[in-house]
């Protein structure tokens, strides 16, 4: 696949399905996809980071998807896009990630579409 649009299809294909890791393998082609044309500080890479770190979440690889989730954050504060999250949602999901709440406790957010 060549198109990151299709990329993220299959992702969220997967992850409809609960092939969580295969899902997030997508998601990660995406990201580097998507880096490569905008760059690495680019706001376009808030949602490929917001559904690569929510498919972490769901994984249990806290440790990855804070870094991500970070990541994700720093763009928010700087980009003025609406988008159906924000950062303060963002924040209680890190520290959820950091208290080791159950995926259960963790706050509900909306899935975000690259």
């Amino acid at each position: 696949m060549k198109n990151i649009a299709d990329v993220v299809v299959k992702a969220e294909m997967l992850e409809e399905r609960g092939e969580y890791r295969k899902a997030e393998r997508m998601y990660k082609k995406a990201l580097v996809m998507q880096e490569k044309s905008v760059g690495e500080d680019h706001p376009e890479l808030a949602d490929y980071l917001y559904n690569l770190g929510m498919i972490q979440c769901a994984l249990d690889k806290n440790i990855e998807a804070e870094q991500v989730l970070n990541r994700l954050l720093t763009l928010l504060q700087d980009d003025t896009t609406e988008r159906d999250y924000d950062a303060q949602e963002i924040v209680l999901l890190i520290d959820s990630i950091r208290n080791g709440n159950e995926e259960d406790e963790l706050p509900t957010l909306q899935a975000a579409t690259a």
